[in-house]
């Protein structure tokens, strides 16, 4: 009747998850044997008793407690296993099962990631104007590992910054699991990225390169080992693939991985060389969707204003909308939507009661015609997508799109860690971009060292929006922007000539129109323009064509082209060289698609 002998496997630490009074408490019986020889059996026998009585009282005072529906199965396994250990059997720690997650956050309104985009003071003015969930840049795995500065850098936030999702990239399970398990305490969902398309995910081997079917074991057990040992929601990033039949097979393997979400951005991967491929395509998300049942599928792409938002919930049937550019634009992108559909709401419900009782009417009536039951269908189906749009925050945003820059740029001397000037600059002139084109500030803001003068400039914008002060165009100024313009027609009418010419080449060889455009397209980086002007003059025209075909080589290579300030025009591409690694594939997207 020696009820407390010692288990013969000392149990893992996990095992404290078992509740106290079913766990084997090692080294009793040694103690209670030294406490009870003296006495003899009968003393033992005595104690075992006791210990008996006073374990179904516990038993009988747990019992007694409510389980919540969500923890039924949980908490049956567990007492599956209390009852062997009970019987002093060794449990292996994959039996032990894993509490239940807690419910995904809202996510109908959804912030995008975007390097040097979503930082802090950017999610907080989004989310004063209804943004649900925001997702932080993305961040690497394997440097959020190893450095502690940079660990700090990017995860910075602030008790509003509430519910957040951290999005990491990464091609190894054991890294990313450490990555996450640093970010666990301070977020609410971990993101998988699975869509950049840059080269430095190609040269990484991340992001949409992972989707690969090469790498389709490699990707299922990033998703898996982050699910199996994670208490928050994995989340995943994906791109279109070729086929739609391959982008939904890769959906329902995420989802049986662990995957908690799905956002899609509707458009190809493309190569490392070529992103963007036009509108976004909605209608695979749609099929998606309906393939996927409930299972949350976020939708990404084509949206600029708040009907785009609530148009693409319409199309797509989603459960969320994410945006990125309409954001940058117009960090009040959702608060517009919220509205819009509130308003559609109060109008259509109002309708939908009249159609219910025409449609009554017409039946009492005995007027055979189903028109009023049809409106009551089409009604019912506008209205259904409007139903789970949160209603517009309290704080309704300014008529100015310089006075919601100064929020913004309030919000960034609050956090100045968070804000770097690359970053402060960056939304200054995606938020107010047509003032300060209007008014000619923006190479002040380019030249701008300090929040302070990027707030001063972005001020002097307003007055003259405001018509507090009077706009007077320097004469310099204005000759400036004459010849400018002249320069930019001239050498655009150039181009257009150079395409039709080798579409019409393309086609008399029977190659895809674009056969000879495609190549070269994408900008040189300013590495690549350093090594051009090491080479000699001989080497510069093959090594140039080989890799930038499209671009004016006498524009990088000299810093100016003879030919496109003549009244000639140059055919070749004049862009500035871009950054190298730490270019945001969305702003990349945004540069090819002025060529």
């Amino acid at each position: 009747c020696r009820v407390t002998a010692r288990a013969p496997h000392r149990l893992p630490d996990h095992q404290a998850l078992v509740r106290p009074w079913l766990q084997p408490r090692d080294g009793m019986s040694d103690r209670k044997s030294a406490a009870t020889g003296k006495k003899g059996a009968a003393g033992t026998c005595d104690a075992a008793t006791a210990n008996s009585s006073k374990r179904k009282k516990i038993l009988s005072k747990e019992r007694q407690k409510p389980i919540s529906k969500k923890r039924k199965q949980h908490a049956s396994q567990v007492a599956n296993i209390a009852e062997s250990l009970c019987k002093r059997e060794f449990v292996s720690p994959e039996r032990i099962p894993a509490p239940p997650r807690p419910p995904l956050p809202p996510h109908r309104l959804v912030l995008a990631p975007m390097v040097g985009g979503s930082e802090l003071p950017f999610r907080l003015l989004c989310r004063r104007y209804s943004a649900e969930l925001c997702y932080t840049p993305m961040i690497y795995s394997s440097r959020f590992v190893e450095d502690a500065d940079y660990r700090k850098s990017e995860l910075l936030s602030a008790p509003p910054d509430k519910p957040l999702v951290v999005h990491f990239c990464g091609n190894d399970p054991a890294t990313l699991l450490k990555a996450a398990r640093l970010a666990e305490p301070h977020c609410t969902a971990v993101d998988l990225n699975l869509g950049c398309p840059q080269r430095i995910a190609h040269s990484g081997h991340f992001g949409a390169y992972l989707l690969d079917e090469a790498d389709r074991s490699l990707l299922l057990s990033l998703v898996r080992t982050l699910a199996k040992n994670l208490r928050v929601p994995v989340f995943c990033k994906i791109r279109l693939l070729d086929e739609i039949e391959q982008t939904l097979r890769l959906c329902g393997q995420l989802r049986e991985a662990g995957a908690a979400l799905i956002a899609v951005h509707a458009r190809y991967r493309g190569s490392a060389t070529r992103r963007r491929d036009g509108p976004a395509h909605l209608e695979q998300v749609r099929e998606i969707k309906a393939a996927m049942g409930d299972f949350p599928i976020l939708a990404n792409g084509n949206v600029r204003t708040g009907e785009d938002v609530l148009e693409n919930l319409r199309l797509t049937g989603a459960d969320g909308v994410m945006s990125a550019e309409g954001a940058l634009d117009d960090p009040a992108l959702f608060w517009r939507a919220a509205f819009v559909a509130r308003r559609r709401r109060v109008s259509l419900k109002k309708q939908l009661k009249q159609a219910k009782a025409a449609a009554s009417q017409g039946r009492s009536g005995g007027d055979g015609g189903g028109g009023g039951c049809n409106d009551v269908r089409e009604l019912r189906a506008m209205l259904r997508p409007l139903m789970d749009v949160p209603p517009p925050a309290s704080d309704e945003p300014p008529e100015r799109s310089t006075v919601l820059c100064l929020e913004y740029l309030a919000l960034a001397a609050a956090h100045a860690d968070a804000s770097p000037m690359t970053c402060v600059r960056f939304h200054a002139r995606r938020i107010c971009k047509e003032a300060l084109a209007k008014y000619s500030l923006g190479d002040r803001l380019e030249a701008a060292d300090t929040i302070a003068q990027v707030v001063q400039l972005v001020k002097q914008a307003d007055l003259y929006e405001s018509g507090e002060e009077l706009f007077k165009l320097d004469p310099e100024e204005q000759k400036r922007k004459q010849e400018a313009a002249e320069f930019v027609r001239r050498n655009a009418a150039k181009r257009r000539e150079f395409e039709q010419r080798m579409e019409r080449k393309a086609r008399r060889e029977g190659k895809p129109a674009d056969a000879y455009l495609s190549k070269g397209r994408v900008p040189p980086t300013v590495l690549d323009v350093a090594e051009l002007r090491k080479l000699d003059a001989k080497q510069r025209m093959g090594w140039w064509a080989s890799r930038f075909g499209q671009h004016c080589l006498a524009f990088h290579a000299e810093g100016s082209c003879a030919r496109a300030n003549s009244a000639f025009g140059c055919a070749f591409l004049h862009e500035q060289p871009v950054k190298n690694t730490d270019v945001p594939s969305w702003l990349q997207e945004d540069v090819e698609a002025r060529f």
